[in-house]
């Protein structure tokens, strides 16, 4: 009755806070608003989240600790001993209130992000269940080890200190590989293309480690026969589980060296399920729309509607002789792009895609690869100049198909969860200027704009056709002041 009545109190206690009800909606909410770009990936969404659960298990780790070091400050102790209960059972009741609570707000938490994200669709990846299991389990893992911390550290800064050197190592983990270091409660990055880890063994270990935790808080009390045995099996579970979770990780040296800049160019260095998953002769989808094919990975084939409405009105603005030899459109993979050896042959598309207005890059970046094709542009990788060439006003015009041109501008966009291409404007590495972005937004609001560049379509097309020779084949007047070109023309 009193064990009851006093874990009613403890966990009455913990809902109250304000401190984990903060933690939980800081958590909720700045990982929805890092993601809320990009369409979902449950291949790396719940990794993700699992990192931002270290809020949430700070909070908690602390206010267990406040509870279960009661009564080792000063007076404390003569204080309680009027209540009922003895520090056994004080102990004991706190730590197992923290446990629930903290697993009971971590839960939602993480089946919220993921139903919100589930919702943005349309969802790509694999959902690994114990991967999200393991970002809620880091919250009761915490609350153990804050409850241990507090019976056997007498200082209060015990708990920011490790809560700093556990984020410290994690995050220092994460810049090296992703993998290794599952003696932290949580691993913060995971590629979507790299081998699947060993989530169900890391789920193993955070269960033992909070049993172990536990065992040693109440261990203080008193080395009784039970505390013992309980501390010495959680042990014996929580270290094999930790370093066989650690030497199981598969392809740690591969994605060591590509996160250091070495590329992955022979497929035989390559772990064999990423071989087989990502090279292999079924490794992909394809679906034919209209004049194009779209290659997908399985797991991503609910995201090629989102490619073919990027790239078929500009195929659909192109004369029908042109819509013959048009290439394959590929996903290419995030962290193997360098083995992949088709860059000529395919429009290259890739393992993120943006949502709610921030697709925008990614719809250009496709539509000015299938343009850059048809009319043959192939810059250089500081790239070119376009001024005073009529196909800028065409290129611009078929891009306008997909999305509206703006103004240059150097940029970058990010392709994979650490690469990123530079741009000097929504063409790629083509720098055009006000001259040619006016014309071409003259000739998106021309109804015939179409047939005229059909009719004049090769000369247009031609490096030494200008765009004041254009302007009356295009039904348009001089209004523009041209700028001279800057840098190396495109050829």
């Amino acid at each position: 009755m009193i064990f009851r009545s006093l874990f009613l109190f403890e966990a009455h206690r913990l809902l109250r806070s304000p401190i984990l009800w903060g933690a939980a909606v800081l958590c909720l909410g700045l990982r929805l608003m890092a993601t809320w770009p990009w369409l979902p990936d449950m291949s790396v969404d719940p990794t993700s989240t699992s990192g931002a659960m270290l809020l949430l298990a700070v909070a908690v780790m602390t206010t267990t600790n406040l509870a279960t070091s009661r009564d080792t400050r000063n007076g404390i102790a003569e204080m309680l001993e009027a209540l009922p209960g003895r520090a056994k059972e004080r102990t004991k009741t706190a730590t197992l209130a923290a446990l629930v609570v903290g697993t009971g707000i971590a839960l939602p938490v993480m089946l919220c992000y993921l139903l919100v994200r589930l919702a943005m669709g349309p969802v790509a990846g694999v959902f690994d269940p114990f991967e999200a299991l393991g970002g809620v389990l880091a919250v009761p893992f915490a609350a153990a080890l804050g409850a241990m911390l507090g019976r056997w550290t007498p200082w209060l800064v015990a708990v920011p200190v490790t809560a700093f050197l556990i984020g410290a190592f994690t995050w220092l983990n994460s810049q090296q590989s992703g993998y290794g270091s599952w003696f932290l409660p949580v691993v913060l990055f995971h590629g979507p293309d790299w081998p699947q880890r060993p989530s169900v063994l890391h789920v193993v270990y955070l269960l033992a480690a909070i049993a172990l935790f536990a065992a040693l808080a109440l261990l203080r009390h008193g080395a009784r026969p039970v505390r013992l045995i309980t501390v010495l099996t959680a042990a014996a579970v929580t270290v094999p589980a930790g370093a066989t979770a650690t030497a199981a990780a598969p392809g740690e040296e591969i994605n060591r060296r590509f996160m250091q800049g070495t590329p992955a160019a022979v497929l035989g260095d390559m772990d064999p399920t990423v071989r087989q998953r990502y090279f292999g002769p079924d490794a992909q989808r394809c679906e034919k729309h209209d004049a194009i094919t779209y290659c997908a990975f399985h797991d991503y084939a609910t995201w090629i509607p989102s490619w073919v409405s990027a790239v078929n009105p500009v195929a659909q603005a192109l004369p029908p002789a042109e819509r013959d030899r048009l290439p394959v459109v590929r996903q290419m993979t995030d962290s193997w792009f360098n083995a992949d050896g088709d860059e000529e042959q395919s429009i290259r598309t890739f393992m993120m895609w943006g949502r709610a207005g921030a697709e925008d890059d990614y719809r250009a970046v496709l539509a000015s690869q299938i343009i850059r094709s048809v009319l043959g542009l192939r810059p250089p990788r500081t790239g070119c100049d376009i001024r005073g060439q009529s196909r800028a006003l065409v290129a611009l015009w078929l891009l306008g198909q997909s999305i509206a041109p703006g103004a240059p501008e150097d940029r970058e966009i990010q392709i994979a969860s650490s690469s990123f291409m530079p741009e000097q404007s929504q063409l790629g590495m083509i720098r055009y200027g006000a001259a040619e972005l006016g014309y071409a937004r003259k000739l998106l609001a021309m109804p015939d704009a179409r047939q005229r560049i059909w009719t004049h379509w090769d000369t247009l097309l031609k490096s030494e056709t200008t765009v004041e020779q254009a302007l009356p084949l295009l039904g348009l007047r001089p209004e523009f002041t041209a700028e001279p070109v800057k840098g190396q023309p495109c050829s």
